[in-house]
């Protein structure tokens, strides 16, 4: 993630269970993602898991982008 300093992303994963968490189902919601984008064609039951998949990947971003604001207003 473009916003995500490796010293920060470190530190969070070290001490905040949640982002950590979220980084998870954030790569993991994009690898299947890649793995639905390089096949030839999707059928109706994939496409609703592409349009899932993309939705829980934004959301996990939404909410890292905050708790690394959250750590950052305190300073740390």
């Amino acid at each position: 993630m473009d916003f995500l300093r490796p010293d920060i992303q470190d530190r969070l994963t070290k001490e905040n269970f949640e982002f950590k968490k979220l980084l998870e189902e954030h790569r993991a919601a994009d690898e299947r993602l890649n793995y639905l984008r390089n096949k030839i064609r999707l059928s109706a039951k994939e496409t609703i898991e592409e349009v899932e998949l993309k939705k829980a990947k934004l959301r996990a971003k939404e909410r890292i982008y905050h708790i690394v604001e959250e750590f950052k207003g305190r300073g740390q």
